[in-house]
Formats: C-alpha cells, structure tokens, sequence
C-alpha cells in the first residue's frame, strides 16, 4: 500500500470516528413552563425567557443539541423521574419534598410569594392566616401549593372547596380576573411580569426565600456537568446578564 493510500485511509478514519463522536451525543430534552414569565413564555412563536436563555447556555457548555418541550408545571419532576425529559429548568424552587425525587443544581434566583387580586378588590390582607378566608387559585403542585396546605389548610383555616388548583398561572389569573375566584399566589417576580399587563395587584408577600434549580434524575452520570456549567454562568456573570435582561 502507497504512503498516499495510507495517508487517506488514516485522513478517512479520523473523519469517520469524529463524526460517529458527533452523532454519539444525544439531544438533551430540557422541560419548562411556558406560562411563567419572565422566566419561560412563548411569544410571537418563540420561547423566551430567563429560563430559556440558560437553557441554551447550559447546553452550549455541555458542547450538546437540545430540545426545549413545555410541559404543564405539576409533570416536570414525573417527566425527569421516567425520563421523558432530561432536565427541568422551569423556575422549579428546591425543596426537601422534591429533592427526594430528583437532584438539584445550586440555585440561581431567590424569590418570595405574592397574594394578588383584582386591581380594584377592596381585599386587605394584614397577616398570612387571613389568606384563608378568600377563595385561592394556585398552580398545582408548586411552593404555593405547599404553602397553602401547610399554613391554612392543615390549620384549619381554609376550606378545602375554597382552593382552585390550575396546571399553570395564565389560567388562575383568568378566573381572578373574572371574579370567579379572590387571590392568586404565585412567585412574587412572575406576578410583577403580569402585574404590567393585568389589571391585578398585589395585596401581601410572603417571605419565602426560595432559590430556583435545575431539577435532575438523582446520581445521574450528567449532574456534575450541569452544576458547573451552571456555576461557570454564575461564576463569569452571565447568569446575572441573563437575569437583568429579562428582569426589570
């Protein structure tokens, strides 16, 4: 065999292997909310969001194509438990609850729940406990959800048809709009996003503290990658350019 010959043949198999390597790496399916501005929301057909950003700048560092599907809140954690999805980066708060269920990433934003109602409801709200007294629409399975379980309903100081539980904010806020139910808890920075296009207000805040993680399949061989790939963003300050970009 001719050193010409040899030359292309080895030229041949490295362009072989380099592209067996390329197509080995398989699109990382990242699970998010899309009725949750700023953090995850589609308009004019595209998804845009805080949580969309560090989507697309996990999966750059992770040198890996992805895939972004909406999903409804409450089936994130089952969708990265089965494997339906990979990741959930979805303004997810870490909590011990879940973290029995998946393995979080550190935190990356720190929030606190709002009550909101109708711009014009004469609702005042002095004090947690008096929550109860209103007819409360959350988003199923999320820290208010717990919250309200924990601090009313357990307590006994809100009656179990006075709850409405919603797949999404979009569709809770419908119905406070339309008078069909009091208060709306949700993440205080989601409320100030639709505060500017609703006629709703916020009537109390509840200090919560809770940090956003990227939810993930425990002990999976990724986590390690992900986590510092996100500390690398949290780390250089692209994950505080991300923030204030969406984030007025």
């Amino acid at each position: 065999m001719s050193f010409r010959m040899r030359s292309f043949l080895i030229i041949l198999a490295v362009l072989l292997l380099a592209a067996c390597t390329a197509k080995e790496k398989p699109t990382l399916k990242i699970g998010m909310n899309m009725e949750f501005p700023p953090f995850g929301s589609k308009v004019d057909g595209a998804f845009v969001g805080v949580d969309v950003d560090l989507a697309h700048k996990i999966a750059e560092k992770l040198e890996q194509p992805y895939e972004i599907i909406p999903m409804d809140f409450d089936n994130l954690i089952p969708g990265v438990v089965s494997g339906k999805i990979d990741i959930a980066i979805s303004g997810m708060s870490i909590t011990e609850e879940r973290s029995r269920q998946v393995e979080f990433s550190q935190g990356y934003y720190v929030v606190d729940l709002a009550v909101i109602a109708n711009e014009d409801s004469p609702i005042k709200i002095k004090s947690g406990n008096e929550i109860g007294a209103y007819k409360i629409g959350i988003t199923s399975g999320t820290t208010a959800h717990q919250w309200v379980q924990e601090n009313l309903l357990m307590k006994n100081l809100l009656a179990v048809n006075q709850l409405f539980l919603y797949p999404d904010i979009a569709e809770a806020l419908q119905d406070l709009i339309k008078g069909d139910i009091d208060l709306v808890i949700n993440d205080a920075v989601v409320v100030q996003g639709y505060e500017d296009r609703l006629p709703i207000t916020t009537k109390y805040l509840i200090k919560t503290d809770e940090s956003y993680g990227i939810a993930m399949r425990i002990d999976d061989k990724q986590n390690q990658k992900i986590k510092a790939a996100l500390q690398d963003l949290l780390d250089s300050g692209e994950m505080r350019s991300i923030l204030q970009t969406h984030i007025k």
